[in-house]
């Protein structure tokens, strides 16, 4: 009798455990926090302070994989100084869509090798670190490279350059249904390397009201609050 009735009995609790989690309030909360930042990513600007954009197409198994809530892919010029740059954000409903697009991935998946055989750059920008990926690629006679700079901003007020970061937020239960959002600043090969901390500076401050934005759910602040220093 009790091996028949463990299975049904394991069900209830399941279902009583979800029953108490789930919170109409908290559901709505969090619907307006991803609309929100959806807006505000729809709304970064296509021309501001010098850099005329345009939009480039992003590719299918990206905006698939991703499940974007909202995603921005432009590609800047300076007038002034002649130089190009692209600018990519997107920002997930559910963190574990981000948990596989990220530049390691899908650029070699679209002909790009990795011209640092995996080593580890970082690069500043303030005081906010970021992963640098060096990419290159031939297609008949013309030879392309590219730096890739890569942040993760988390609902839980975390700037992070790391993938583990992002695993750890999907890895709880709570949090991951905040999602998770990915900045990508493409610089061509051709740009002086002197330029690059400029122009890292200057795409940010485009994104930024998004950016703080999806730090601005505040998950586990009561529990920080509450801890001893």
């Amino acid at each position: 009798m009790i091996t028949r009735l463990a299975i049904p009995l394991s069900l209830i609790t399941l279902i009583v455990f979800g029953v108490l989690r789930s919170n109409p309030g908290d559901a709505q909360a969090i619907d307006a926090y991803h609309e929100h930042i959806a807006e505000l990513i729809n709304e970064i600007p296509i021309d501001v302070d010098g850099w005329v954009g345009q939009q480039v197409p992003l590719p299918q198994s990206a905006t698939s994989l991703l499940n974007p809530n909202g995603i921005v892919a432009r590609q800047y010029f300076n007038e002034d100084k002649g130089v190009i740059a692209t600018l990519m954000i997107v920002q997930c409903r559910d963190a574990r869509d981000m948990g596989g697009h990220y530049p390691p991935v899908c650029y070699p998946a679209n002909g790009w090798t990795d011209k640092y055989d995996g080593e580890v750059l970082i690069s500043a920008l303030g005081e906010q670190s970021l992963r640098v990926y060096g990419f290159e690629r031939t297609a008949g006679k013309v030879e392309r490279e590219i730096a890739i700079y890569s942040l993760f901003a988390l609902p839980t007020g975390i700037l992070t350059n790391s993938m583990r970061d992002v695993r750890e937020l999907i890895a709880n239960y709570e949090y991951r249904k905040y999602g998770a959002a990915q900045l990508q600043i493409m610089i061509q090969g051709g740009v002086a390397a002197e330029d690059h901390a400029w122009i890292l500076e200057e795409m940010y401050e485009i994104a930024r009201p998004a950016i703080e934005a999806v730090l601005d759910a505040q998950l586990g602040k009561e529990q920080d609050d509450g801890r001893e220093s």
